[in-house]
């Protein structure tokens, strides 16, 4: 009787009563095992080992692979030309990572990353109508990639708010504030020392919601939204895992002085991740219109720690809304 055990891959234990048997036993357990183990080769690597030669010179080295060695390297993996490409994106090679990246769209036709990797390379060397286009493909085959859609946004000029500031745009569900069950998109901008802790600017900050199918927010309901909106904030920009962190304080009324545009004001108290690593009060005013034409409810947000009557609220005031989105 002949037994044998795999450990971890490698080992192998062979018992066998019939010595004769046991050579011609171990030599097909050995072939069966390199057989069914035996891993592909990685193209990046082949690729990248000969990144040297023109890239005409490296596709034609693909197709010959393919052609060749089809079983012995990695073909099926979309991911092992993108890295490819992106490596060349890093050794500033971009008109190669353009074509490699042609060559991945020509390989896999239906793969959404493969239009935002080559939207991305058109980008990069400013042509904008031939990124747009990829990325447009791109979505269509992956709606929920956000990425192109930002990109998308801001090539096209539908980004929400007129302003030279930093900027992030998150899409809700939003990734760390899942509890949000809204749809739609915040854009974010920030001044440039909004994380310096003795600037004027320090914490200052305007943000946009535009949510769909939604019609008006109670103060009471914005304070929910916002409790979880910076708890997730801070808990995925906090390193110190063990610590824990205490929850934000929010409170929101309508605004009653007719002078004053404004529609709902409060203060929220939040744990500052970025900067502080301690408790943080936040002035806030918040600005409602919904969109009949749009079907959606816009909310600008303007946050300061500094007091109503500070300069720096006049310079959030600077930002405004495209004329494009509906706003009154």
């Amino acid at each position: 009787m002949i037994k044998f055990h795999l450990k971890l891959l490698t080992s192998l234990v062979l018992l066998s009563n019939f010595p004769s048997s046991t050579i011609e036993s171990l030599n097909l357990v050995q072939n069966s095992k390199k057989e069914i183990f035996q891993e592909k080769s990685s193209l990046f690597n082949k690729l990248k080992e000969n990144s040297h030669l023109k890239v005409d010179q490296q596709i034609k080295l693909y197709y010959k692979l393919k052609k060749e060695e089809f079983d012995s390297y990695n073909f099926e993996n979309d991911r092992e030309l993108n890295q490819y490409g992106y490596f060349l994106l890093e050794q500033k090679k971009t008109e190669d990572a353009l074509e490699i990246f042609k060559l991945l769209v020509s390989e896999f036709p239906e793969n959404s990353n493969a239009y935002d990797s080559l939207g991305e390379a058109y980008l990069i060397l400013g042509k904008e109508e031939l990124s747009i286009e990829n990325y447009e493909i791109s979505i269509r085959l992956n709606p929920k990639n956000y990425h192109g859609i930002d990109q998308i946004t801001k090539l096209k000029g539908l980004e929400l708010l007129l302003t030279d500031w930093g900027k992030e745009i998150f899409h809700f569900p939003i990734h760390f504030a899942p509890e949000i069950k809204y749809e739609g998109v915040e854009e974010v901008v920030f001044p440039k020392n909004w994380i310096h802790i003795d600037s004027s600017d320090f914490w200052s900050y305007v943000f946009v919601w535009a949510l769909d199918n939604k019609k008006e927010m109670s103060p009471a309901e914005l304070e929910i939204s916002l409790r979880h909106y910076f708890d997730g904030l801070a808990e995925v920009v906090n390193d110190d895992k063990e610590l824990e962190l205490m929850k934000t304080k929010a409170r929101f009324q309508l605004n009653q002085n007719p002078k004053d545009s404004v529609h709902i004001i409060g203060e929220i108290t939040i744990y500052d991740a970025f900067a502080s690593h301690k408790a943080l009060k936040l002035n806030a005013r918040v600005y409602s219109n919904y969109c009949e034409e749009k079907e959606s409810l816009i909310l600008l947000f303007q946050f300061s720690p500094k007091p109503l009557e500070h300069d720096v609220w006049d310079k959030l005031r600077t930002v405004k809304l495209r004329s494009s989105i509906c706003w009154k």
